[in-house]
């Protein structure tokens, strides 16, 4: 089920499923941390639970909403580092989705390339954060503007090598998920992926990208900071807590 909105009081959230689970919710708040009251956040718990969940995990949030979430019950599940990118200057990518060649290209993803991207992601990352269909909808729905952008073979028919998922709102644009093939890694294909993505954020007139990435995944940290990303001046958390 694709997120709903929820307010209470001058709190307003998205919520429903984590990714297909039927006992776990997901919060997102949209409003600032000081709407994030002691009223507001158990009348948000008492109605995920009416709808049967168990537990909620919150979206990645920063210190001020994070203390609030900590105030309310709520324990740290995952810590993020968040980075920036200065849209004023842009990686250069190579070329290899040369059309004419056998080489890989990037290209739009469409509805029809749905299910591959799925089976990638799944391929990619841990169960917990897999998406589902309702999961990449909620991604490209996170911003006014979004899209896809895919790499595959040469072959059609073949599995999908990565894709990436990009978002803009206003001067801000958002890295919002990347995943190459773990069997096609270190061929450049992550690079490209970004570069394409800055490179579109730049084109809609955003002055700031934003990407962020568990704190133990080094290898996607490391090629980000290659790229000439820069550690913002504070982390995201991800919290969670039982309903009842």
């Amino acid at each position: 089920m694709a997120l709903q909105s929820l307010t209470i009081d001058d709190a307003r959230f998205r919520a429903g499923n984590w990714r297909a689970s039927r006992e776990l919710a997901y919060l997102v708040p949209l409003s600032p941390a000081h709407t994030l009251t002691e009223k507001a956040l158990a009348t948000a718990r008492a109605a995920l639970e009416a709808q049967g969940f168990d537990e909620v995990v919150t979206a990645a949030v920063a210190p001020p909403e994070r203390a609030a979430f900590l105030r309310d019950g709520y324990e740290e599940r995952e810590h993020l580092h968040l980075l920036r990118y200065d849209l004023t200057k842009l990686p250069q990518s190579r070329p290899f989705w040369n059309r004419r060649s056998r080489k890989p290209k990037i290209e739009r993803g469409t509805q029809v390339h749905r299910p591959d991207v799925l089976a990638l992601d799944a391929r990619t990352f841990d169960e917990f954060w897999q998406l589902n269909d309702d999961g990449l909808q909620d991604a490209l729905d996170a911003t006014p503007t979004s899209r896809i952008r895919i790499i595959r073979s040469a072959d059609a028919s073949a599995p999908l090598l990565g894709y990436a998922v990009g978002g803009r709102a206003g001067s801000q644009g958002f890295l919002q998920r990347l995943a190459v093939d773990p069997d096609a890694e270190g061929q450049g294909l992550g690079s490209a992926l970004i570069a394409d993505t800055l490179q579109w954020m730049r084109r809609r007139g955003a002055t700031v990208g934003w990407v962020n990435t568990q704190e133990a995944n080094t290898r996607a940290l490391g090629l980000y900071r290659h790229l000439g990303f820069t550690p913002a001046d504070h982390n995201l958390t991800v919290l969670a807590r039982r309903l009842s």
